[in-house]
């Protein structure tokens, strides 16, 4: 479900756009009218995942009402396999608790309910601008995350942390040279010489 969308930001180069994590109180109809950019709808975290794997730079907007231990379970599953979103989240809570909490678990704004529409762009857009900025933006090593396999991903949270082949060969129950493989694959589809550099390029820039 995709809500219409106005002239895009002219700060960016390429259009950027909203993933909005639908929940009781947020979905596209919950939303201001006429955004300046794109707005699309998911219902869980692999399709916020595939969304924001498409080489643009985008943001997510999260009811931090919701499950809030749950959504910062996958957030953090997410972080430590290096993949990391841009951020904005809505809640009805206004008190300094809530809004230190966010920024802890990594949002870049927080915007309270009932939602003021030139607050969520100011906070979307500064997230567009965190998520496009740099040479190895956050957007482009995350994208490349799309590239890997589910296989791939699920074991580069060790290949990060160093853990040997025959290692891991016994942990996935497959020979070490399966591991190796992977792991030649997942340096090529990063656009990285080895693991180590990978890992600093991820960890760096977040």
């Amino acid at each position: 479900m995709i809500k219409a969308a106005q002239e895009a930001p002219r700060t960016l180069g390429i259009r950027p756009f909203m993933v909005v994590l639908r929940s009781e109180r947020l979905s596209l109809e919950t939303l201001p009218d006429a955004l300046p950019f794109q707005t699309v709808e998911v219902d869980n975290w692999e399709d916020v995942f595939k969304k924001l794997t498409s080489f643009r730079p985008g943001c997510l907007l999260v009811d931090l009402d919701a499950a809030p231990e749950q959504m910062e379970d996958a957030i953090r599953r997410y972080a430590d396999g290096g993949v990391r979103f841009s951020m904005v989240g809505v809640t009805a809570d206004q008190s300094r608790k809530r809004f230190h909490r966010a920024i802890r678990a990594g949002f870049a704004d927080v915007v309270t309910r009932p939602i003021d529409a030139l607050h969520l762009i100011d906070a979307a857009e500064e997230a567009f601008r965190a998520d496009a900025e740099g040479d190895e933006s956050r957007c482009e090593l995350r994208s490349r995350f799309g590239k890997l396999t589910p296989k791939e991903l699920e074991i580069l949270p060790d290949f990060l942390l160093g853990v040997p082949s025959r290692k891991l060969a016994t942990k996935f129950l497959v020979t070490y040279q399966t591991i190796d493989r992977h792991r030649k694959r997942v340096i090529q589809k990063m656009n990285v010489e080895n693991m180590n550099e990978l890992a600093i390029k991820l960890y760096r820039t977040y």
